[in-house]
């Protein structure tokens, strides 16, 4: 589809994402497992994952300015100047890291943005993209076996100018309909209906698992626990 792409490969997590900034914006880099070494001690020390200005700053008092040099400065003034931090960049510097490459990270929020062809200010335009929005969410929801406390609304104006409106409910839900109502009363702290919109996106985060649900202290009827939930919704936008 005609998008670049620059690529590092190596042993070692850290190694290979240094190679892969190297040649951009469409390189690949490879640095065989014997070749790690010879890779990283030519490089500037600020190429290394960790070294910000202020150790910067310290490793220009020590005439550190390569990979290379740093492998040379003992370990124990390394951990002197900088604590333990010192002791991972001197094994970074060695090529020595453990960490284990992480395929899969927790959803933290799940949403759905929708660009329009052209902008749009009526409201019950935007009320129905609204709705489909929060449908989709509902069943992905559904779909990852989450449900979401925190509702937020999006919205790009026509000049590129972009809020978020979130409202956190009482009980996280997985509920489209749900969602949408709380997004209707979000919509009443933007300027929809007034002004062009370009975007609009609905996401819902502060996920926890559908297995576990807070049991309601006064009510144990759903239909009566939803009210509460959009009234306490409500009273917090009002």
């Amino acid at each position: 589809i005609g998008l670049t792409v620059s690529a590092g490969v190596a042993s070692l997590k850290f190694v290979a994402k240094i190679a892969s900034g190297l040649h951009k914006p469409d390189g690949l880099t490879v640095v065989p497992p014997g070749k790690v070494q010879e890779f990283l001690d030519p490089l500037p020390i600020d190429m290394l994952w960790g070294v910000g200005k202020a150790t910067g700053k310290v490793f220009a008092t020590l005439g550190v300015k390569s990979i290379g040099d740093l492998r040379h400065i003992p370990v124990d003034i390394l951990i002197a100047k900088l604590g333990k931090n010192g002791l991972h960049l001197h094994q970074l510097s060695q090529g020595i890291d453990e960490r284990e490459v992480e395929i899969e990270d927790e959803v933290k929020s799940i949403g759905q943005e929708e660009t329009f062809a052209e902008d749009v200010i009526d409201d019950e335009i935007v009320k129905r993209e609204i709705l489909s929005l929060s449908i989709k969410i509902g069943r992905r929801l559904r779909k990852e076996g989450v449900r979401g406390k925190t509702i937020t609304l999006k919205v790009k104006y026509h000049d590129f100018v972009q809020i978020t409106r979130s409202l956190t409910i009482v009980e996280p839900t997985d509920d489209g309909g749900e969602i949408t109502k709380v997004c209707y009363l979000l919509l009443r702290k933007t300027e929809v209906g007034k002004r062009p919109i370009r975007l609009l996106g609905v996401s819902v985060s502060h996920l926890t698992s559908s297995e576990v649900k807070q049991l309601a202290l006064f009510s144990h009827h759903p239909g009566a626990q939803k009210t509460q939930r959009v009234n306490k919704a409500l009273d917090t936008i009002q």
